[in-house]
């Protein structure tokens, strides 16, 4: 993913689209940051695929530039005193994805004290068997098909891991009624939660999680 290009002066406003801040996302958008205001008089800032009057040159202090699973940017305020999710523990849970042929195009990311497993909403699949996608019989168009597939594909959440100061705890997501997490499954290192919880998603066994 290409960085974002940062000004020397902060929260300068642009008077071009060369200098303004920009952010390319996963799927190679282009979003230039800008300032508006709310109703009553508050700054307001926001991504738009074009530059246009309020275009900033660089970053507020303050803030920090985000990109979710689905390759929404947005700026958010930085929080003070947060704990990050330390990046080992992000591979433990990576590691653990890649361990099971059936969750490899599954995504995990780290945010506000926890680590969110995403599936795609897509077949991927489809277009690595030859006998599945009949029409696209190289390898090459395959590949070129499938690498277009997942930088447009979107992801829903599925499993989570909570910290709570050491531990963690593992809901997944649930889909009666009107769904949303479940309560903690378990609580304990990352590396014994992934191992336990991860290769169910998926599968019939998932649904048998409480």
């Amino acid at each position: 993913m290409a960085q974002p290009r940062k000004s020397k002066t902060k929260t300068k406003r642009s008077e071009s689209s060369a200098a303004a801040f920009t952010y390319t996302n996963r799927r190679g958008d282009i979003y230039y940051l800008h300032e508006g205001q709310t109703k009553t008089g508050k700054p307001r800032y926001f991504f738009a695929r074009t530059c246009r009057a309020g275009a900033l040159a660089s970053v507020p202090e303050g803030f920090e530039v985000t990109e979710s699973i689905n390759a929404v940017v947005s700026l958010r305020r930085i929080k003070p005193g947060c704990d990050p999710i330390p990046a080992a523990d992000l591979r433990v849970v990576e590691s653990e994805l890649g361990r099971h042929r059936h969750l490899r195009y599954h995504r995990a990311q780290a945010e506000d004290g926890e680590i969110q497993i995403y599936a795609p909403d897509t077949s991927p699949e489809l277009y690595e068997d030859p006998a599945g996608f009949g029409l696209m019989p190289f390898a090459s168009a395959r590949q070129r098909v499938l690498t277009q597939l997942m930088a447009r594909t979107r992801y829903s959440p599925v499993m989570k891991f909570v910290r709570e100061g050491g531990p963690y705890a593992v809901m997944r997501m649930t889909y009666r009624g009107k769904g949303g997490w479940s309560w903690p499954l378990g609580s304990g290192t990352i590396a014994v939660l992934a191992k336990q919880f991860i290769g169910p998603i998926g599968t019939e066994a998932f649904f048998e999680l409480y």
